[in-house]
């Protein structure tokens, strides 16, 4: 997407708006995109966001200013109402995508914890079954010696290689049961400093 087609769409979703707030968001963005140039075009356009994440985030800005002034006269007080308006239909469309990102968030460190909790039980299994081999191998001694002997080699590699996946497992778990810990810690103070 390049900022001309950026710019259409703002265009259209802003289209409702009274023609002084249409003009003043306009004309923002239009003074975002001359500062940031035409070869940081991308980038200003990932910083911003998607069109409709910016439509409607003018729209919540300006119903939020709206409220906070006192109404002069009849047409802002209908445009402060209109812009409302415009809030609300807007809520339902973000907080769908507010709460679907929620959820992946959780459901991606839920699959992470899974994954870690899968490898702990191969390491773990890894780890059996090096005792066991080692008795297989000194119960056919007496049969055949290299049998026995590989049974044996078997079960020491598979218990020296249980042993480091299973103290590998413990320490991935311990390092991102930190990340998680930080990470709810982190959201926990934003929420905090949003309502102080």
């Amino acid at each position: 997407m390049n900022k001309q087609e950026y710019m259409n769409q703002l265009k259209e979703r802003l289209r409702r708006l009274p023609k002084e707030d249409f003009a003043r968001a306009v004309e923002y963005y239009e003074e975002y995109f001359a500062e940031a140039g035409e070869e940081n075009e991308a980038k200003a356009i990932e910083d911003l966001g998607s069109p409709q994440e910016a439509a409607d985030q003018i729209i919540c800005d300006m119903a939020i200013s709206y409220s906070k002034e006192p109404v002069k006269n009849v047409r802002s007080g209908i445009n402060a109402l209109w812009v409302a308006l415009l809030a609300l239909f807007a809520v339902p469309i973000a907080l769908p995508f507010l709460l679907t990102g929620i959820v992946l968030v959780f459901t991606a460190v839920a699959v992470v914890w899974i994954l870690l909790l899968a490898l702990m039980l191969v390491a773990v299994c890894v780890f059996i079954t090096g005792p066991l081999s080692i008795l297989a191998g000194f119960s056919v001694i007496t049969k055949s010696i290299p049998v026995s002997f590989s049974c044996i080699g078997i079960g020491l590699m598979s218990v020296g290689i249980g042993m480091a996946l299973t103290y590998g497992t413990y320490l991935l778990c311990r390092r991102f049961m930190g990340w998680t810990l930080r990470g709810i810690a982190g959201m926990i103070r934003k929420e905090g400093r949003k309502h102080a």
